[in-house]
């Protein structure tokens, strides 16, 4: 336990740090990039983890459906699919300080899953990313059962509205590694599989669902 809190201070520190280095530059500029970057590897390894991705991330993807354990995972999903993503996440997380002055300042997406209007924001707020990658955690919440949680309804309607490619992104083992549940933590490398972009027909969001589910098991 004693090293699971060491680790979680030790990212919380890293994230305010983070925080103040990209109040100080030009929003997106190559500063800016570089530093959300060097932060986004320096938080994963503060948790005494490194990535390795199976699989890839098609160039042309505009949305990843991701399962959602850990705050480690958005880390860690910047570190394989690159700086230029925006995250869709739920407000009471997402703005606290310091995580909240990082989403202002990048543009994440955020959402009040008690606001009856909030697909209509959220519907909004993808459209305004066309061209970047956005990642959502379909779940709504981080799971910690050990097994991919039943999908909300939103992000398949999401994906239909606005003709979004999208594809299906696995985080395997992270519970292993860090988890906050039973505040444990351990040194390791999260296994991250991108699976084949989805077909957008009739059931394709219980299929992507079931994928990956398997993939998650293996």
């Amino acid at each position: 336990m004693l090293a699971f809190y060491l680790k979680k201070y030790t990212m919380y520190i890293t994230i305010a740090t983070e925080s103040v280095a990209l109040s100080l530059c030009k929003q997106h500029g190559k500063t800016f990039n570089r530093l959300r970057r060097f932060f986004s590897i320096r938080i994963v390894r503060s948790a005494g983890a490194r990535v390795n991705l199976s699989g890839s991330i098609d160039a042309d993807t505009d949305i990843l459906i991701v399962n959602h354990q850990s705050m480690t995972d958005i880390f860690s999903l910047e570190e394989v699919v690159g700086n230029d993503v925006r995250f869709v996440g739920r407000t009471g997380i997402m703005d606290r300080w310091p995580v909240s002055r990082i989403v202002n300042l990048v543009g994440h997406i955020t959402v009040d899953q008690k606001d009856r209007r909030a697909i209509i924001k959220l519907l909004k707020d993808v459209k305004v990313c066309k061209g970047k990658k956005v990642i959502i955690f379909p779940e709504g919440t981080r799971s910690q059962t050990g097994k991919i949680e039943p999908f909300e309804p939103g992000t398949k309607i999401l994906v239909e509205k606005l003709k979004l490619k999208a594809q299906p992104v696995v985080i395997k083992n992270i519970l292993s590694i860090y988890n906050e549940s039973n505040k444990s933590a351990t040194s390791g490398t999260i296994e991250i599989e991108a699976l084949p972009p989805v077909n957008i027909q009739e059931g394709w969001y219980e299929k992507a669902h079931q994928d990956m589910s398997n993939a998650y098991q293996q």
